[in-house]
């Protein structure tokens, strides 16, 4: 599928709508104490970076800055950088996504989404401000730098670090206050090569080499996708495109890294065009297999790869010969480009689109599905020994954070693993009821027999991607708990078996997975659901199921990976969450449906059958039917016998309720008539005697 056709250009300044100062609500986050001893510091890496604000050895030109931003990602927006890219977190104290402001005079901020505000507030020292910025009411970055600056003075930041959109409104919004935002792409990075305290110095980048994706996973050859790709560059009038997502980069020479924490990634650029391909690598992390796989050696056509020093796709960009060089624009979970590469680009030749590489990506050939197929079972097996052990082990000393690293050791006893797909999230009882809770030291809670146990994970494997949420009790249910369980199992079977056009787009499905909860006047603040890559990304676009998030609307297609993952949230009471990851396959005359990937039990002491309609027992004895049939062998082949009697337990068939009401209607009737004939036969035998 290609996307629509437009060429635009980088807004300028003049473009912008005028900047409009919101009004401050009355429950506006408090100014930094004055005596804040973080806060004046002048050895903590804050109290440099004022220092290196005010010092032209390390702004590297003849200026100094009032203001300096500091943004969370790498130079190519991943979703979860590596520890060495880590530059908020090393400033701040803050290991999330957000971005912060210092002042070279005193104050400094930090804006994070509103599911982390109440973990950032404990974790952040009394030198920063945490601001939501999901809330309209609180001030943006522009409006609080310009409260406390006036209208005059340059912010510095590293443009690398951040998206075209995101770069040009704060530096619209800036400049409607007199302030100039300027990139600044060394200074950060100077400040923390220096760092000498052993706690905070800088973790050395991977010197993990990349490996090829064999062919039996990906299906396609490296060269067969860049035929493709090329197409589809034509199909829209562009002579180049940059390729700076590492998911896109990983799909489309067929290869694997170790550069992310939850993603089989390598840290490059690729720049394809009609004429040939460039690959922007760090020294020695293409391996010599790779290189031959790549035809690095002797490349005189456009069949093969020419390789280039990772830092050297910005001025290649600049004094690039192409016409027109195609920078990808934001979809649903990539945030496109960086605005350092788009600058790159000489302004005429920008063609700002979504990366074609998106829709070739997502729509898995037989060879990715049948990987993610043994993807998902070799996650069975992982997850049912670990349920299984788990649930032996109840009543014994277990906290949030051990449970979460058994689940990451559990996993690590299959074939085939490579690492986790996220970060592992286990919540008990009143921590359930935060959607986006993740234990620390100081919310780490002991699990007891009285509430849900939440655990949603997902692994990496050779061939595929997973996630997996379940929830779990090793007491006995109250009626709220189970109550809340069967209606997100409801939730999530009504997702898994409608079979809708193939033209619906995916947010327009939402509502029957959120309907269940719904008519108990439940709902749950994030997606239901997402796309998940092959051995990628497990957030990977184009699809989102959010009926909240309908900009741009992308149907669903035959091939697609998606997740369901309903939840009850009962505050600060207990939470209940179900996770499946779901194929979509191909119905008759255009419809679509779904097929489940994921085949671990869910938890039959939680599910109240009186509340399940015969449709939906049936889907559930035939998934459990599945599991059996599929995860089963597996499980005795692996000699796990004992969690083998465990899954067995677990999927039981349930009985319909409409069949137990009417086998005992039968014997009501049955009964009935013996007790007729009976006095039938009592009467005709008293006549005899008359």
């Amino acid at each position: 599928m290609s996307p629509p056709t437009t060429t635009t250009t980088l807004p300028t300044p003049s473009m912008a709508t005028a900047f409009t100062t919101r009004v401050m609500s009355e429950n506006m986050p408090t100014m930094v104490p004055a005596m804040c001893a973080d806060a004046t510091s002048t050895s903590s890496p804050l109290g440099k970076l004022r220092s290196a604000m005010r010092n032209k050895s390390y702004t590297q030109m003849n200026i100094f800055f009032d203001a300096f931003l500091i943004f969370y990602s790498d130079e190519h927006l991943s979703e979860e950088p590596s520890p060495e890219e880590r530059r908020l977190e090393y400033f701040s104290g803050w290991d999330g996504a957000g971005t912060a402001a210092v002042l070279s005079d005193g104050g400094a901020a930090v804006w994070v989404s509103s599911g982390d505000l109440r973990r950032a507030r404990a974790t952040l020292s009394c030198a920063w401000e945490v601001l939501d910025g999901d809330d309209v009411n609180q001030p943006t970055i522009p409006e609080w730098i310009a409260e406390r600056l006036g209208r005059s003075g340059r912010i510095g930041a590293d443009a690398r670090l951040t998206s075209v959109k995101e770069w040009q409104a704060l530096s619209t919004d800036l400049q409607q206050v007199g302030l100039q935002l300027i990139h600044t792409p060394t200074m950060l990075d100077q400040l923390w090569n220096e760092e000498l305290d052993p706690a905070r110095r800088r973790p050395d980048f991977s010197k993990i080499v990349a490996v090829l994706h064999n062919t039996d996973y990906t299906g396609v050859t490296w060269r067969d996708k860049v035929s493709t790709v090329r197409n589809e560059l034509r199909a829209i009038g562009a002579d180049a495109m940059v390729v700076t997502s590492l998911d896109e980069v990983a799909w489309l020479l067929n290869i694997r890294g170790k550069d992310l924490p939850y993603a089989p990634l390598l840290k490059a650029f690729v720049i394809v065009s009609t004429r040939d391909v460039r690959v922007y690598a760090p020294p020695g992390k293409l391996s010599m297999p790779v290189r031959e796989a790549l035809a690095v050696y002797n490349c005189f056509n456009n069949n093969c790869t020419r390789v280039n020093d990772y830092n050297n796709i910005y001025s290649d960009l600049r004094r690039a010969s192409e016409n027109k060089i195609l920078i990808p624009a934001a979809g649903t979970f990539q945030r496109g480009a960086s605005a350092a590469i788009a600058q790159s680009v000489p302004q005429a030749k920008r063609v700002f689109l979504l990366s074609p590489i998106i829709y070739l990506k997502a729509q898995k050939n037989e060879a990715e599905s049948n990987g993610m197929t043994k993807a998902h079972l070799r996650d069975a097996v992982a997850m049912c020994t670990l349920l299984s052990y788990l649930e032996g082990r109840r009543g014994t000393s277990q906290s949030e954070m051990s449970i979460s690293k058994t689940v990451e050791v559990t996993r690590e006893t299959q074939a085939g693993f490579v690492g986790l797909s996220m970060k592992t999230r286990v919540a008990f009882g009143p921590n359930g009821a935060d959607p986006y809770y993740v234990p620390t030291i100081l919310t780490n809670r002991r699990v007891f027999p009285n509430s849900t146990l939440i655990i949603r994970s997902g692994g990496q494997y050779d061939e595929g991607t997973t996630v997996v949420t379940r929830t779990l009790h090793y007491g006995k249910p109250s009626r709220d708990e189970s109550k809340a369980y069967t209606t997100v199992l409801r939730s999530l079977a009504a997702l898994s078996t409608l079979q809708p056009p193939a033209s619906l787009p995916a947010a327009h499905a939402d509502p029957a997975a959120r309907a269940p909860l719904w008519a108990h006047r439940q709902d749950y603040p994030h997606p239901t659901g997402h796309g998940v890559g092959a051995a990628l990304n497990r957030h990977e676009d184009p699809v989102v199921i959010d009926y909240r998030q309908d900009v741009i609307l992308h149907p669903f297609r035959e091939g697609y990976y998606i997740t369901v993952e309903p939840g009850w949230y009962e505050g600060m009471k207990f939470g209940v969450q179900l996770g499946n990851v779901l194929e979509v396959i191909s119905k008759p005359s255009g419809y679509i449906g779904f097929r489940e990937a994921t085949l671990i039990p869910f938890e039959p002491k939680l599910i109240d059958k009186n509340m399940l309609t015969d449709y939906e027992i049936n889907w559930l004895n035939a998934y459990n039917d599945r599991i059996r049939k599929v995860v089963g062998p597996e499980l005795k082949a692996q000699g796990l016998t004992d969690v083998y009697y465990w899954m067995s337990n677990k999927t039981v068939p349930m009985q319909l309720p409409s069949k137990f009401k009417k086998m005992n209607t039968n014997s009501a009737t049955t009964n009935s008539c013996k007790q007729i004939f009976t006095t039938v036969i009592v009467i005709i035998f008293a006549n005899c005697f008359i």
